[in-house]
């Protein structure tokens, strides 16, 4: 019994600490301040497959970090959202399912896929809408 209390007490903790940093967000993108939003981008100049990070939204492009590593690297110019979806079967099991696909492409026809929970997916299409 004494599990099952410690594990609910543990469970709001988690969900109260992250609505509380999605809170966080939300107020610094509103006030003009760089920010990161957690992700994942599949990008061809970052290879084929899925990677953790965050895309840096704030004043000047959009910058991917990702999350090991410590190199930045800047969007492609010109990234304009085509799309978005649901992650197929087979991307839902390297994915949260819950996340949308948001696919972009850039002015010279790179193709970037950004894969971002419901919850932040406006802070990302308003960015992109803004790049």
């Amino acid at each position: 019994m004494i599990e099952l209390v410690l594990g609910a007490v543990a469970a709001a903790l988690v969900g109260w600490l992250m609505r509380r940093k999605r809170q966080q967000r939300s107020t610094a993108i509103a006030a003009g301040e760089q920010t990161g939003v957690p992700c994942l981008l599949k990008w061809p100049a970052q290879g084929s497959r899925w990677r953790a990070g965050r895309v840096l939204i704030g004043a000047g492009p959009l910058v991917w970090k990702p999350s090991f590593g410590k190199q930045e690297a800047a969007l492609p110019a010109g990234l304009r959202r085509t799309g978005m979806r649901s992650p197929s079967l087979r991307e839902a099991v390297s994915l949260n399912p819950r996340s949308r696909i948001v696919e972009c492409e850039s002015s010279d026809g790179e193709v970037v896929l950004i894969a971002v929970v419901p919850e932040e997916l406006d802070h990302v299409i308003k960015a992109l809408e803004s790049a």
